[in-house]
Parts: C-alpha cells; sequence; structure tokens
C-alpha cells in the first residue's frame, strides 16, 4: 500500500530519476516488509517558473544560486497505520541520503512528509482496506 510522490524540480537526469524511483521502492519494500507489487512510487517534476523558493520563482534564484544549495527535494507519503516510529525514521533518513546522492542536492534541503491512512480510509477498487486486506493487516499487526 505505500505511496510516494518524488517532488523535484525539472532538469534532472532521466536516468537519475528512474533510478530514484528504483531505489526509493527498494527502500521502502525493505525498511516496511512491504511487497513489491504493493508499492506506487512516482516523480512530479515541476516547472522551475512554478516554484518558489525564498518568495521567487527558482529559475530566477537557480540563476545566481547552485541548484544543490536552492533546491528543496519534497517527498510525501502515504502509509497504511500500524508502522513503529523506528520504520519511520528509518524511512527518512534512507530515502534522504538516496534524494541527495541521486538529485546532488544538500541533504538538509530535503523534505520528507509520512502520512498514516487508517484502513477504514483507504480505498483499494472501491473497497476499504480494512475489510478488503483484514486478514492481511492482522498478520502483519501479529508479525510487528
Amino acid at each position: 500500500m505505500p505511496v510516494a510522490n518524488l517532488h523535484v524540480l525539472t532538469g534532472h537526469p532521466r536516468e537519475n530519476l528512474k533510478s530514484w524511483i528504483r531505489e526509493t521502492s527498494h527502500a521502502l519494500s525493505e525498511i516496511l516488509a512491504a511487497p513489491m507489487d504493493r508499492l506506487e512510487v512516482w516523480v512530479t517534476e515541476i516547472d522551475p517558473d512554478l516554484w518558489g523558493i525564498c518568495g521567487d520563482p527558482a529559475s530566477e534564484v537557480l540563476a545566481h544560486t547552485p541548484r544543490r544549495e536552492a533546491e528543496m527535494p519534497f517527498i510525501r507519503m502515504i502509509l497504511m497505520e500500524g508502522r513503529t516510529v523506528e520504520q519511520l525514521h528509518r524511512v527518512i533518513a534512507e530515502l534522504t541520503a538516496i534524494t541527495a546522492r541521486l538529485m546532488d542536492v544538500d541533504a538538509e534541503r530535503i523534505r520528507v512528509h509520512i502520512e498514516h491512512a487508517h484502513p477504514d480510509r483507504w480505498g483499494i477498487g472501491g473497497v476499504p482496506a480494512s475489510i478488503r486486506r483484514a486478514a492481511e493487516l492482522a498478520a502483519r499487526r501479529e508479525n510487528g
């Protein structure tokens, strides 16, 4: 169920963006013990004219500031409730490291936001996850 939307300014090499998807997916699968077929990870590239940095369009800021010092990649995730604090902290640290390396940006500029979805408020094929995946969720809770 984990989903992650990776937001970044346009202009990064396509291969880096594809690696970002792959490495993020593998990290989430490993840290959260989530099957790969349940993960969705996508990149949203933002036009630098439409992303504000310190009150100015990024396109203007980047004219005088190196990208790695100005850009602020933003990772927004939704996870089903029940993950441990340790798992959440590991996800934040690992996705920050992956992003810093592949996007060549200062790790201090990277933001990660994790939202929790209650199984009654997450639908899969028109059915709440609490119903559709009741047995699977119970097994995950038992295995910690």
